[in-house]
């Protein structure tokens, strides 16, 4: 396993597509700053550092990430079959399931790594515009915490591209239709305020993501509308244990079905 992970790690100098997904993710906080009438309107460094993360966790996470996950993915898990390359690899004794899991490795280590670039940028100009990071690196690792979720959260819509097998374009209208979803129930308080349990508000990723990572700003001198937000959706918050047990129990369960389902195509295509 560690071995195709390391090969699938040096097929990257290749794909130059991962380098620019990876780009991506300074664009929303480079927006936000371009866009953003004054930096000096913000009263303190904590609520400046905290308004460039929550645009990162709002935005780029769920807007961005995501869907690049599911192009990446299906770049992936199907360069063999493009590059007609599968039938070697099923000669040799290389498990398909393993070859599938290392690729969701990758892009594991994406998600993470996409969240980190954006969180530099942001206190590049959080720094640049002359604020202290005061409370930066906690919200750091929240948002690698983040791209973790997104990336378990992505992985119900991986699965349907292997089933769809090879065919991008629907992958791609998937991608962005999930999104779209996530984005928006994300927000919802009718899934937002849902206790834990089997229920939408815990097993979407747009609205679990919510309600772990906004207890983390400082809301101290929050104004009339986030102090209302706030005040409906504190009971709701999940802890990190509560978070990363439905993240995770999600992630076993996909990550099983897409490498059983990767597996049962190569032996298809070896048939062949």
């Amino acid at each position: 396993m560690l071995k195709l992970f390391r090969c699938e790690f040096a097929k990257l100098r290749r794909k130059p597509l991962f380098f620019a997904a990876a780009a991506v993710s300074a664009l929303i906080p480079l927006a936000y700053a371009l866009f953003l009438p004054d930096f000096k309107q913000f009263t303190s460094s904590r609520e400046a550092v905290d308004s460039m993360m929550a645009a990162l966790f709002q935005m780029s996470a769920y807007l961005l990430l995501m869907p690049a996950l599911v192009v990446l993915a299906s770049n992936l898990l199907f360069e063999e079959q493009d590059n007609d390359t599968l039938k070697n690899l099923v000669t040799v004794p290389v498990s398909k399931a393993s070859l599938a899991l290392a690729k969701m490795l990758l892009l594991f280590l994406f998600s993470a790594a996409f969240m980190a670039v954006g969180g530099l940028v942001n206190l590049a100009l959080v720094s640049a515009a002359g604020w202290a990071p005061e409370g930066f690196w906690r919200l750091f690792w929240v948002g690698i915490g983040q791209g973790i979720m997104m990336w378990a959260g992505a992985l119900p819509c991986i699965l349907l591209v292997v089933l769809l097998n090879r065919s991008y374009i629907i992958s791609v209208i998937i991608a962005f239709f999930y999104t779209t979803i996530n984005y928006i129930f994300g927000m919802n308080d009718l899934l937002i305020m849902q206790p834990f349990g089997l229920n939408p508000g815990t097993l979407l990723p747009g609205s679990l993501a919510f309600r772990w990572y906004f207890q983390y700003f400082d809301t101290s001198h929050a104004g009339a509308e986030t102090a209302a937000l706030l005040e409906r959706i504190s009971p709701y918050f999940v802890t990190v244990p509560q978070a990363f047990l439905v993240t995770g129990a999600e992630a076993v369960l996909f990550l099983t079905l897409i490498a059983l389902v990767y597996k049962r195509q190569a032996a298809e295509k070896k048939e062949v």
